[in-house]
């Protein structure tokens, strides 16, 4: 297990705007979380079976072919499962997401944040923008659903994309967690060397997307120049990210899922880029009795943050869509 990057890999990072990261989180924890969304995945049919939406639970399926028949059924079978709110304007009385232990371990895994900490410090606040990224053999997708980066093909983007502008200067790394093996085959990452440096780093024309607010994208002309570079990843191996970096994942062309989980981190104090949601401290060198501990307490904080947007309590940006439709009109979104 990693205890923090070397030099090199550090030096590759800045230069590269993305590094992997192999053998970082252990079998056991991934194995415990596989088995939280397997029994996610059974609650999730069952409420949508009760609402009408889904008419044969595939109870006897494993995960994988159990996920890929539910959500042909239902689309909104993701939204059980992602360890976010969907990013729409308003959140609904219905709204729903999973904050489970299993997913608050890797979390706040230590390797993990010990690689972190070598990004951007000892300090470490887990950022809100965080997503499970499920996605069936993209054969087996039709419609709108194949569209959604959670579940179908992820377009080319920017992260800091998907945050609000307080967060222009927050230093905010991505962590892609390979839950399976990420290849080629299958949908692994790809991305646009030093493209996190072009014009001294900065948010590129981003046009938006049809299916939900977060779907924008950087269409093909308004790409960074340079060779777009797969970063295949095994089972338990990360990919960190600038938040400048153009990049996307290939489509799963295999015969299986690929599962992976998409975190973010700060530095203590800096914006989030998403005030609605919550965030902790996972680590802290200068104040380690502030880390939170408790998943059941992070669990709340989201049901707590539900309610306070649902009731008025909160009166902030959800997300900033009107951001993406200004450029509706571009030459290059046309």
């Amino acid at each position: 297990m990693p205890t923090g990057l070397s030099h090199a890999q550090r030096e590759s990072f800045d230069a590269n705007g993305f590094l992997i990261v192999e053998d970082v989180i252990a079998s056991e924890p991934l194995d415990a979380l596989w088995a939280e969304y397997e029994d996610r995945l059974d609650e999730a049919a069952r409420a949508l079976h009760a609402r009408g939406r889904i008419q044969d639970l595939h109870a006897a399926d494993a995960f994988g072919e159990r996920y890929t028949k539910l959500i042909a059924q239902a689309p909104e079978v993701f939204e059980y499962l992602d360890i976010s709110y969907a990013l729409n304007e308003t959140l609904s009385e219905t709204a729903v997401m999973h904050a489970g232990p299993a997913v608050f371990s890797v979390l706040t895994d230590p390797g993990l944040l010990d690689v972190v900490d070598s990004v951007i410090g000892p300090e470490i606040y887990s950022n809100p923008v965080q997503h499970a990224r499920i996605k069936p053999p993209q054969d087996a997708l039709t419609g709108e659903i194949a569209e959604l980066s959670y579940v179908g093909r992820t377009t080319w983007h920017q992260d800091m994309g998907a945050l609000t502008d307080d967060a222009e200067g927050s230093n905010i790394v991505t962590v892609w967690v390979a839950v399976t093996d990420a290849m080629e085959e299958n949908g692994c990452l790809v991305a646009i060397p030093g493209s996190h440096r072009v014009d001294g780093g900065r948010l590129r024309t981003h046009c938006p997307g049809g299916a939900i607010n977060a779907e924008n994208f950087i269409p093909g002309r308004g790409l960074s120049p340079g060779e777009r570079t797969p970063l295949p990843v095994r089972r338990g191996g990360i990919v960190l990210l600038n938040r400048y970096t153009e990049h996307a994942a290939l489509p799963n062309r295999s015969g299986s899922l690929r599962f992976s989980l998409d975190l973010r981190y700060n530095p203590i104090g800096q914006a989030t880029g998403r005030p609605a949601f919550p965030g902790f401290v996972a680590r802290s060198r200068s104040r380690p009795e502030t880390a939170l501990r408790d998943p059941a307490r992070w669990r709340q904080l989201w049901l707590d943050a539900a309610e306070a947007i649902q009731t008025g309590a909160y009166q902030g940006p959800i997300y900033e869509a009107e951001r993406w439709k200004k450029h509706s009109g571009s030459p290059l979104c046309a």
